[in-house]
């Protein structure tokens, strides 16, 4: 698989994908691979043909085959939101220059932010989406009213009871599509954005029939625990939604320029030491002044709330604190204090945008351990509900 060295994300991000592009085994490796945690690194590669150094257009891949009617690229294909999308430099970048938002320097370097293709595919899976649920719904409520949950469909054994369940064992079975489309990186399987659409909106139907699948009693201890189990699934699920939908633009919003997880983590410890060779350095009335007050003050959950819920560049920021601490400056104090005293606020609230910014990073991974772990627990108890199902209906 190619992957792109240079792209612009609509988002306001600039990616650099590193992909692996074998995958080995059988059937059970990759459904073992689908639910694992584990970060699998890649073999050495016998060529170079493994890890992508740099985007070879995804060439000789089963992606671009003989005749096809466009050109398919890996990373485009599976970028779960569509943020990713290759371009034509020089016609991008004559194209987007005076748009809204985008900083532009140069004709190989500008910062796209606010910048959203049109995608109408994924508009008609989301009015199909909202249109299968609100009918999901509308039909269950009709069986019910008038056939309740035992009576007989048809003169045949079909009950609601029986087709509530059928239908959302078929919903989860159309969800799990999407672990495995995940494991497709070059072949031509329709873009992977689509496929959470479908997994979303699949899972919501699921949700909502099952749910009604119950009645007024939820059963024993097996099904209570199975249907505490789903809405963990369900909650985690809609967790993930809103954190893909919101933390992504309070990013764009609060950071000066696009910049990868590994650049803040190596940045937040760079002004962590910062802080504590200037403690360091500090003495008397200032060290307290700067332990005491500076630290605490910039450093406190209240003042990362600030950078999350406030539109604020980092200068302006940073000239409204130093001006909060401008009486002890100007007091009785040496210019190398005032110095130490200054440096001490601009690293604080420096430190406290970037790690706003890590906090985003992390809300957009930290819901999925918690849906995988509930996924794997639904369908095991599913199982042992259906089996003890049939096995209670066949006697």
């Amino acid at each position: 698989m190619g992957a792109s060295k240079a792209l612009q994300c609509v988002n306001g991000f600039e990616v650099h994908l590193y992909c692996p592009v074998t995958i080995g085994g059988g059937f059970a490796s990759k459904l073992a691979r689908a639910f694992s945690f584990r970060l699998e690194e890649p073999e050495t590669p016998a060529g170079d043909d493994v890890v992508a150094i740099k985007c070879n257009l995804c060439e000789g891949t089963s992606l671009n085959p003989p005749g096809a009617r466009r050109q398919a690229y890996s990373c485009e294909e599976n970028c779960p939101t569509g943020a990713l999308v290759r371009v034509n430099p020089v016609e991008y970048f004559d194209e987007v220059k005076s748009a809204r938002g985008l900083i532009y320097r140069d004709q190989t370097h500008a910062v796209g932010r606010n910048i959203h293709k049109s995608d109408p595919l994924a508009r008609v899976w989301h009015v199909a989406g909202i249109a299968a649920t609100l009918l999901a719904i509308a039909a269950v409520v009709w069986g019910l009213a008038r056939y309740g949950y035992d009576g007989v469909l048809a003169g045949a054994w079909l009950t609601m009871r029986w087709l509530t369940g059928l239908v959302g064992l078929g919903g989860v079975a159309v969800v799990m599509t999407y672990p495995f489309r995940k494991q497709v990186y070059r072949r031509r399987v329709g873009a992977l954005r689509y496929w959470m659409l479908v997994h979303i909106y699949a899972g919501v139907v699921a949700g909502v029939v099952l749910l009604l699948h119950s009645g007024p009693r939820l059963g024993g201890l097996l099904t209570s625990l199975l249907y505490v189990v789903f809405d963990l699934v369900i909650l985690s699920g809609v967790v993930g939604v809103i954190a893909y939908f919101v933390a992504p633009r309070i990013m764009t919003r609060i950071e000066g320029e696009p910049l990868l997880v590994e650049d803040l983590e190596g940045r937040r410890d760079e002004l962590q030491k910062q802080k504590a060779a200037i403690l360091e350095q500090s003495e008397g009335w200032l060290k307290e002044e700067i332990r005491d007050r500076v630290y605490p003050r910039y450093g406190s959950f209240g003042f990362l709330w600030r950078q999350l819920s406030r539109r604020e560049e980092l200068k302006a920021l940073l000239a409204q604190s130093r001006e909060e601490f401008k009486s002890q400056t100007t007091r009785t104090a040496t210019p190398e204090e005032r110095e130490l005293l200054l440096s001490a606020v601009e690293t604080s609230v420096t430190l406290r945008r970037v790690d706003a910014l890590l906090f985003l990073h992390r809300t957009l991974r930290s819901w999925i351990p918690l849906h995988v772990v509930s996924t794997a627990a639904m369908l095991a108890l599913m199982i042992v509900h259906i089996v003890q199902v049939v096995f209670f209906n066949a006697r």
